[in-house]
């Protein structure tokens, strides 16, 4: 039994290990998170415990059979005497009883199917919930992808520039050697290299905590790799409001958790109406005993058969109350639609500005990074010919950076702006 065991666990550390080492991309991602993470196993567990739940209340429909058996031994045995005919037992010492019995509900005015639709409503509550947590996670993970993207492209960025100050560094001392420039230039250079290795280090410490995230949504032991590998894509979306609203009422999993609950809770209202109806069932039962007359010890066959009918005339006002509370939780439901009703147009309304705002930013940063890019390029040549400072040039290049960063930046938001957009309507990112 160990080897097999030794075998999956050996297996597992392979695969994680393999996983570990990949280059993933956001779509590989998803799909990972969605294939290992226990939240999901957790949500579809549930929902097999709903389903035979509903397995559960149907039985109550179908007969019962059961056996039993006993033995009895009874003293003092009473007896008759009678003149000249001797004494009579009237039952053996040993009792012993084998029989099989059947139960069945003829009729119960409907009571065991309501049992079973309210059950079988809960197993639709359980797959929307599957759908709920794969969509959180989904969308969490997307997040986390795309944060990692951002930071590892900006670390880019400022490892450029630190090359860049390192480089002027030298040829500002060599300017110092020649005289044309002084120690504060390489002082001041310095100080911006400094704060550039600073911000680069708070790049890296928060690239590496949004990596330990990724790792621990895809499964991986502490301290793993996690490689990715992406772009910020520019991709067209509809953004017609009406259109994106339907998509939401139609897709929402916490909207379909809403009606699934009201549902379940007029059909609780319909079992709490029924349950003080009356009930017809049927019992069965043969078997083998003794204590027959004439002989006692001998094992005989024998049958039951009866109807019981069972009509409750007062049960102190219960059922009456088990209404009143599903037809209020019935209408606590209906209410938490129409709330979440409006907060889906809200999301979808609020999405969709987001994704105008950052896309009309995008051309705004391009541009900056044009002309910061053609700034430095005029302060390097000017810097040459000694007409502006060392102190204009670091300005030229620290704004390069800082517009770089930025169209990252807004690349980054209109990105997740479209996802958010994606999440508000219930789509899936996958598809």
């Amino acid at each position: 039994m160990m080897r097999p065991l030794y075998a999956c666990f050996i297996v597992a550390i392979a695969l994680s290990a393999a996983l570990a080492q990949d280059t993933l991309t956001v779509d590989q991602v998803l799909r990972r998170v969605l294939e290992t993470h226990p939240a999901i196993a957790q949500a579809e567990q549930n929902t097999h415990a709903a389903e035979a739940r509903v397995l559960q209340s149907a039985s109550a429909l179908s007969p019962e059979v059961s056996t039993e058996a006993s033995y009895v031994f009874l003293a003092p045995i009473a007896q008759l005497a009678f003149p000249g005919l001797g004494e009579f037992k009237l039952y053996p010492a040993s009792n012993y009883d084998a029989h099989i019995g059947g139960r069945y509900t003829v009729y119960d005015f409907g009571k065991g199917d309501a049992v079973v639709d309210l059950s079988r409503s809960r197993v639709q509550t359980s797959r929307d919930a599957v759908e709920l947590t794969k969509s959180t996670l989904t969308y969490q993970a997307i997040r986390v992808f795309y944060a990692i993207l951002l930071l590892e492209k900006s670390i880019g960025v400022q490892n450029e520039q630190i090359d860049a100050l390192r480089q002027h560094i030298d040829i500002t001392q060599r300017r110092v050697s020649s005289g044309t420039a002084t120690s504060f230039d390489v002082l001041t250079t310095q100080v911006r290299l400094a704060a550039s290795q600073n911000q680069k280090i708070d790049l890296e410490t928060a690239a590496a905590k949004q990596r330990a995230m990724l790792s621990q949504l895809l499964g991986l032991p502490a301290g793993s790799a996690v490689h990715i590998r992406g772009d910020f894509e520019q991709t067209s979306i509809p953004l017609n409001s009406d259109s994106l609203l339907q998509a939401a009422i139609r897709q929402r999993a916490e909207l379909k958790l809403a009606q699934d609950a009201g549902l379940s809770a007029g059909l609780q209202e319909k079992v709490a109406s029924l349950g003080n109806r009356p009930s017809l069932k049927l019992n069965l039962m043969y078997g083998l005993k003794n204590g027959y007359i004439p002989d006692l010890d001998v094992l005989r066959g024998n049958w039951v058969a009866g109807v019981k009918a069972e009509v409750p005339i007062f049960d102190g006002g219960r059922t009456d109350h088990q209404q009143e509370e599903a037809r209020a939780l019935m209408m606590a439901e209906e209410a938490r639609q129409r709330d979440i009703q409006r907060q889906i147009r809200s999301d979808v309304e609020q999405a969709v500005t987001e994704v105008q705002s950052a896309a009309s930013k995008i051309p705004i940063s391009e541009l900056q990074v044009q002309q910061a890019k053609e700034a430095v390029s005029i302060a390097k040549a000017r810097y040459e010919i000694g007409t502006v400072t060392n102190l204009d040039l670091l300005d030229a290049q620290t704004a390069e950076s800082a517009a770089r960063l930025g169209n990252l930046q807004a690349l980054y938001k209109l990105i997740l702006s479209k996802y958010e957009l994606q999440r508000a309507i219930g789509a899936n990112p996958l598809e």
